[in-house]
C-alpha cells in the first residue's frame, strides 16, 4: 500500500503516434529472442544440470551441491545486481513514472519507454526475465527424478563427468534439538508480563512528551526516538499474533532439551521439512515487507507526509505483509508436500541468502558502488 502523495502538476503525455524503434531497443529485442530461444530449447537448464553435477564431481554429496548451487548463483549475478544498484535511482524514476500515469495509459507509457530505449526500462525487463529463467531452470532440476533414473547425457556439457549411480549424499542430515519436557509460567506471571511489554511501549512516549521541549534539538536522543518508534511501528502491525504466540511460548517454556540429527532422504518427501520450508517462507515475506516498508516511510519523510499518515499505512503495510507471508507458507507447504525434498532444500537456501544478502554479498557490492556510476543522457 504505497503512501498518499501529491501528483505532479501534469502526468506523462501519451503520444499515440507511430514511432520506429531506436537502436537500444532493437537490441534489446535481439537479446530477448536469443534468451527465450536459449531457454526453450532447454539451454539453461543444461546449463544449470552441468554446474550442479560439476559440484557433484567436487564434493560427492548431493546435499552439498544443492546448496552450494544457491550460493553459486548468487556470485553469478552479482554483476546484474551491481548494475541494478547503479541504476537504483533512474530504475525507480521509472517505476513512479509508469504509476503516476493513469491505469488505462500506463501500458503506453511503459510501451513508449521501451520503443525509446530507455535504459532504466530495458534493465528491468531483462532482471526480471532473466531471474525468472534462472527460478525455473534451478527448480527443474530438482523435480526431475535423476535419483533413481539415469540422467540423459544430453543434458550435461561434455567437460562435465557424468555420475556414477547411485548417487551419494542424498541424506541431508542437519544437527537439531528435541524438547523432551516443558513448564508453563503461572497466569499470573504472565499477566505480569503483558503488563510489563505495554508499560514499556507507553511510557516512553509519555516521558517524551514532559521533556520534548528541552531534548528536541539534541540528534542522539531524536535518533533513539525513530528506532523507539519504528519498532513499536513493527509490533503493532502484527500484535494479535505475537499476543498469541507469547502465550504459546509463556505456557510451553523447554526445560529438559535434548541435541538431536535429523536425517531427510532428499529423493522422497518429508513432511517435516515441508513444514520448515514453510516456516523460512514465512520469515522471508515477512523479511522482505519490513524492508519495503522501510523504503517506503524513508520516501514518505522526504516528501513530508505528516507522520501520523506515515504510521497509519506502515501498519498497514506490516498487516499486508504478514497476511501475505501467512499464504505463502501455507502455499509452499502444500506444494513441497507432493515433490522430492531436494527442491525444499535448494528453495531454502535461497531464502536464507536472500536474508543474509543484505549482511555479506549487498555489502560488497555497496562498498564497491561510489567506483561506478551510470548515467544515461536526459532527452
Amino acid at each position: 500500500m504505497p503512501f498518499p502523495k501529491d501528483k505532479p502538476a501534469r502526468l506523462t503525455d501519451i503520444d499515440n503516434r507511430k514511432r520506429s524503434l531506436s537502436f537500444k531497443a532493437i537490441l534489446f529485442i535481439i537479446i530477448l529472442i536469443a534468451l527465450f530461444s536459449w531457454f526453450f530449447t532447454g539451454g539453461t537448464f543444461k546449463l544449470y544440470a552441468s554446474i550442479f553435477f560439476f559440484l557433484y564431481n567436487l564434493t560427492g554429496q548431493i546435499w552439498i551441491s544443492v546448496i552450494l548451487i544457491g550460493v553459486v548463483q548468487n556470485i553469478a549475478f552479482l554483476p546484474l545486481r551491481f548494475i541494478g544498484l547503479m541504476m537504483e535511482d533512474r530504475v525507480k524514476q521509472f517505476k513512479d513514472t509508469v504509476e503516476s500515469a493513469k491505469e488505462d495509459q500506463q501500458y503506453f507509457v511503459f510501451n513508449k519507454k521501451v520503443k525509446e530505449g530507455d535504459t532504466s526500462a530495458l534493465f528491468f525487463i531483462l532482471e526480471f526475465i532473466v531471474n525468472a529463467m534462472a527460478f525455473f531452470s534451478a527448480g527443474r532440476i530438482f523435480l526431475i527424478d535423476f535419483y533413481t533414473q539415469k540422467l540423459d547425457p544430453k543434458f550435461l556439457y561434455d567437460f562435465v563427468a557424468y555420475p556414477k549411480y547411485p548417487l551419494k549424499g542424498t541424506l541431508f542430515t542437519p544437527p537439531f534439538i528435541r524438547v523432551d519436557e516443558t513448564f508453563a509460567l503461572p497466569w499470573s506471571t504472565i499477566f505480569q508480563f503483558w503488563a510489563v511489554t505495554l508499560a514499556l511501549a507507553i511510557i516512553p512516549r509519555l516521558l517524551w512528551r514532559l521533556v520534548k521541549f528541552i531534548l528536541k534539538n539534541n540528534k542522539k536522543v531524536l535518533n533513539a526516538r525513530i528506532g523507539y518508534n519504528q519498532a513499536v511501528n513493527y509490533i503493532s502491525g502484527f500484535s494479535g499474533t505475537l499476543f498469541v504466540i507469547s502465550l504459546f511460548l509463556l505456557r510451553n517454556i523447554p526445560k529438559k532439551i535434548t541435541p538431536i540429527i535429523l536425517s531427510f532422504d532428499l529423493t522422497r518427501q518429508n513432511t517435516s521439512l515441508n513444514l520448515f520450508t514453510a516456516v523460512v517462507t514465512f520469515l522471508t515475506t515477512i523479511h522482505a515487507g519490513i524492508k519495503r516498508n522501510n523504503l517506503a516511510v524513508a520516501e514518505a519523510k522526504k516528501a513530508d507526509i505528516e507522520d501520523s499518515v506515515i504510521k497509519k499505512v506502515s501498519r498497514q503495510n506490516l498487516r499486508n505483509s504478514f497476511k501475505n507471508a501467512l499464504i505463502l507458507g501455507v502455499g509452499a507447504f502444500l506444494i513441497t508436500n507432493q515433490i522430492p525434498s531436494a527442491f525444499e532444500l535448494s528453495v531454502a537456501t535461497f531464502e536464507a541468502l536472500y536474508i543474509i544478502s543484505p549482511y555479506s554479498f549487498d555489502l560488497i557490492l555497496k562498498s564497491a558502488k561510489p567506483k561506478l556510476k551510470i548515467d544515461e543522457p536526459t532527452s
